[in-house]
């Protein structure tokens, strides 16, 4: 393989025809690797941070393998067994001492699975190319690996070549992403994915809320592909829909408020921009007696439908339970639309567990040189 380093962000863009068709071939095909994704998080929080892509091509120029990496210098905790770092959100560490650390692009607050780009018969070649090529560079201390999916080939080869160059390497789980499997309808969801009570409390929250309000649950600036019986009549422009979203995430929690800053904000007004463009925005509203009361910020992708971010005001109508009927509204419409999984992303919290999802891992590899 020939390797090649990049460290301009016009460079980003000389791959764009490229980087997504080698990773429809990769082991881990998801969002948070697409050329638009990862584009809108370098634009966002590429201060302070230097550049370091890495391709792989074969000997007819095929590209066969990509590492998104940047550099930084971050400041540790020494006494650490395992040092937290905030790439969005730099902590603030007492004492501490400053390494050049190495990331994937895509960080650790926003990014849900981030990986190697390259397919699986060629991991092994792709980890080993680039970790040889680590070792003659004098620029980094520590690389830190996030959210590797553990069905990943990464993490094993990683680990066994990083610790053949006398490396230390600390292999941890870094969260779960609950995943529900979808069945081919609503019934049998209810029947075979649920057990009886979390079907009965289901049902009971819908009902209830369509007993007491008039529900109203519809796309926000849906793509004109995407057509809904609910929607008709309530059309948005993405901007409207996203000023939508964002009151309702502000006003959930307290440390929703303070997660979506300025620079956040623009963040997330670039990935949705740019999903709309590629059809794989799923932006919902729900109304309870024409007020707006909860929103998920969805993406659709790859026969998934990702629950990436969502807002609720619960001033009114939070005894209704307004979070748990939107999602049961968009279980529904993913099963009619033929998806494949839920995949409620990164988080423990208990209603994904009660509306059937299993969990995966998603690992995070923390090596010293």
């Amino acid at each position: 393989m020939r390797l090649e380093w990049h460290e301009d962000v016009k460079d980003f863009d000389v791959l764009q025809t490229e980087w997504n068709v080698l990773l429809q071939r990769s082991a881990t095909d998801t969002l948070f690797l697409t050329w638009e994704w990862q584009r809108a998080w370098w634009e966002a929080f590429r201060a302070g941070k230097r550049l370091r892509l890495i391709t792989m091509r074969d000997d007819g120029g095929l590209l066969n393998a990509i590492v998104p990496l940047f550099v930084q210098d971050t400041v540790l905790d020494p006494g650490a067994l395992l040092p937290g770092i905030n790439v969005e959100n730099p902590l603030v560490v007492v004492n501490g001492g400053s390494k050049r650390t190495a990331h994937l692009v895509g960080g650790s607050e926003v990014s849900d699975y981030l990986d190697i780009i390259a397919p699986a018969e060629l991991n092994h070649q792709a980890c080993g190319a680039f970790l040889d090529f680590l070792a003659t560079r004098e620029d980094w201390q520590i690389l830190d690996l996030r959210s590797l999916p553990s069905a990943s080939p990464t993490v094993s080869t990683v680990t066994e070549l990083a610790r053949a160059h006398g490396w230390d390497v600390q292999q941890v789980k870094e969260d779960v992403c609950p995943i529900l499997e979808l069945p081919g309808t609503w019934e049998e969801y209810l029947a075979t994915k649920l057990n009886k009570k979390q079907r009965h409390e289901l049902r009971r929250k819908m009902r209830k809320a369509e007993r007491e309000t008039n529900v109203h649950w519809y796309w926000a600036d849906a793509p004109h592909d995407i057509s809904s019986r609910r929607g008709r009549g309530q059309a948005h422009s993405l901007e409207e829909g996203l000023e939508i979203f964002f009151e309702l995430h502000r006003a959930s929690h307290p440390d929703k408020d303070a997660f979506m800053d300025a620079q956040m904000e623009d963040f997330f007004r670039a990935v949705t921009q740019a999903a709309c463009n590629k059809g794989w925005l799923r932006l919902s509203v729900l109304r309870f007696d024409g007020q707006a009361v909860a929103s998920y910020l969805c993406f659709d992708y790859g026969g998934d439908r990702l629950v990436y971010n969502s807002g609720f005001d619960l001033s009114t109508y939070g005894y209704l339970s307004p979070g748990i009927v939107l999602l049961g509204h968009l279980i529904s419409d993913a099963i009619e639309r033929g998806c494949h999984r839920f995949d409620f992303l990164q988080g423990d919290e208990r209603y994904k567990y009660d509306l059937g999802a299993t969990d995966t891992e998603v690992l995070r590899l923390f090596i010293r040189r």
